[in-house]
């Protein structure tokens, strides 16, 4: 994969492109990382601004003592957002963490901003708190990949903020590989966040590149459309997937295998079909239709 190298990047400047906030949209799920609390202000001042504009129900959940301070300075009306209910401010990262309430949650706030007729659900959380590893906090990472369920459907977005600061190896890339698309000091995706993907009708449509950096993420959904799905054929849409490394194809093979021959795939460019082929799709009855020559 070729990462775009930015005329600041060049020089040796590694703040990451803030502009990606703007070019989010629901289905989104990333991991942003950062070593300096004005870019987690000026990020989440994007993000929560951006919401507003687009009628989205905003859910902030910080441990940030002067968190609405932070959100005025960053030209939002706290006030008027939050008497309106658009914007939920919540604390975290007190008490013990339980994945499976946080899973729960994230579905009631799905549910309120659906029954409400928001566009969307826009959630942002700073996730400091778990650099303590206080109780419950090993089971952040299993939170991120699970929320991946729920975000898919397209209707809710998640930026999930992590000091790079706070996190050492190899927990910090636990955490990343848990998301679809990160953010950190090295990379700069000038168009679209990394990879998405979209559940539809008949199974799951992705888009950018799936890749180390994501590729717990990718497993996560895959595998919880074959779970999800009662149809006799679950089609994976490729037709915007841009790459994917050997191994996210030997995932795809070998789930296919697995569910019985299940799925099959659509719109995948020569190059994926090689590389799918080489990890033993042709075996797979029905992954690799018949291309017309």
């Amino acid at each position: 994969m070729t990462v775009p190298i930015t005329a600041a990047a060049a020089v040796g400047c590694l703040m990451p492109d803030v502009a990606l906030v703007d070019r989010m949209r629901p289905g989104d799920h990333v991991c942003w990382t950062f070593a300096d609390d004005r870019e987690r202000r000026r990020v989440t001042g994007d993000w929560v601004r951006a919401g507003l504009r687009d009628h989205h129900l905003v859910v902030y959940r910080t441990a940030a003592p002067d968190a609405l301070a932070e959100l005025a300075d960053a030209r939002v009306d706290t006030c008027a957002a939050i008497d309106s209910g658009r914007l939920r401010v919540r604390p975290t990262g007190t008490g013990v963490f339980d994945a499976d309430a946080a899973d729960r949650t994230f579905q009631a706030d799905v549910r309120e901003a659906l029954s409400d007729g928001y566009a969307g659900l826009r959630a942002v959380s700073d996730l400091g708190w778990a650099a303590r590893r206080g109780p419950g906090a090993e089971q952040l990472a299993r939170h991120e990949r699970q929320l991946n369920r729920h975000i898919a459907a397209g209707y809710a977005m998640a930026l999930c903020l992590y000091d790079r600061r706070l996190f050492a190896e190899p927990r910090m890339s636990e955490l990343t590989r848990a998301h679809p698309a990160s953010v950190t000091e090295r990379t700069s995706h000038p168009v679209s966040p990394l990879l998405r993907m979209l559940r539809h009708a008949e199974g799951l449509r992705l888009s950018g590149e799936a890749d180390l950096s994501n590729r717990d993420a990718f497993a996560t959904v895959l595998g919880h459309v074959l779970e999800d799905s009662t149809a006799p054929r679950v089609v994976l849409d490729l037709t915007d997937l841009r790459f994917a490394d050997a191994t996210s194809c030997r995932l795809v093979v070998t789930v296919a295998r697995e569910s019985g021959g299940r799925v099959r795939t659509v719109g995948a460019r020569p190059s994926l079909r090689r590389l799918l082929a080489l990890q033993g799709a042709e075996r797979v009855p029905g992954l690799l239709p018949t291309v017309a020559p």
